[in-house]
């Protein structure tokens, strides 16, 4: 089979849609949905079946998406044996404002093990913007937040959301309304908590949202607000709240996504590496 329509195959599950493996390849969805038929004319039997609008994989295509994974591996394998890392090249990677402080230095560190005198370009944002970057071709690593079981990359850490205030802070006696530091509306921590506290029949003052996470930590310290965050995310100035009054928060799992225009020494295998040593 056609290594380059397995990628495509691959790119499309990791990815989500024929129109985000398109952009992420920098084709067009139609010429994308041809490489897919001639797949499937390769193989002999159908790939995707249509569900309402999506494409979803058949049974047939889940088997060869696993094979596609092994034989594209395989053949990183190979490229990375006798076309390895080089000492200084770039790595365009994109991180989350919320992991920047006290994940993105661990991260960098273990690249940089990996690679002497690598360089970085780091861009931030959130995860979707990040995901925006990456279909531009401006990024070619990212760090994204998922919904626990997706497929999407390759999974870093789970963690889950937890609400914090600056310690020793009494804030139930200090803020009423409840006021509310939150990262943006397409954070999942930000839905959770609005649509948790509404149900709960908490009284609340939504004081500042932004994407920013040094804000929202000097808002806390401020004891202006308290904030609904990753625990990967809590520094030494706050404290976890366990509280009945406020609703759970979900969980969540930081994956490694890598655009399809990465160059190729970015593997899938080296990201791997990278996980298991950063896990370690």
């Amino acid at each position: 089979m056609d290594t380059e329509l397995l990628k495509t195959l691959v790119a499309i599950v990791d990815h989500g849609s024929f129109q985000r493996a398109a952009m992420q390849t920098f084709r067009t969805p139609s010429a994308i949905s041809m490489q897919m038929k001639r797949l499937e004319e390769q193989a002999g039997t159908p790939l995707f079946i249509k569900q309402g609008r999506e494409q979803v994989l058949t049974e047939d295509g889940q088997r060869l998406v696993h094979y596609a994974r092994r034989i594209l591996q395989l053949q990183e394998q190979a490229l990375l044996s006798l076309k390895g890392p080089q000492q200084g090249v770039l790595i365009n990677l994109g991180c989350p404002n919320d992991y920047v402080a006290n994940l993105l230095p661990l991260i960098m560190a273990t690249m940089e093990e990996m690679v002497p005198k690598l360089r970085f370009r780091i861009r931030t944002g959130t995860s979707i913007e990040l995901r925006d970057m990456m279909d531009k071709g401006e990024v070619d690593l990212a760090l994204v937040t998922r919904t626990p079981g997706s497929d999407e990359g390759l999974s870093l850490y789970q963690d889950t959301g937890v609400w914090v205030a600056k310690k020793g802070f009494d804030w139930q006696k200090h803020l009423s309304p409840l006021s509310l530091a939150l990262y943006e509306p397409g954070c999942k921590f930000h839905s959770s908590a609005i649509d948790g506290l509404q149900k709960k029949g908490v009284d609340y003052h939504l004081y500042c949202v932004t994407s920013n996470l040094a804000l929202i930590e000097s808002l806390l310290v401020a004891e202006k607000a308290i904030s609904a965050i990753a625990s990967v995310s809590v520094s030494d100035q706050l404290e976890i709240i366990d509280s009945d009054v406020l609703p759970h928060l979900p969980a969540i799992e930081i994956a490694f996504s890598r655009s399809a225009a990465a160059p190729e020494w970015l593997t899938i295998k080296w990201i791997e590496e990278v996980i298991v040593k950063i896990q370690s």
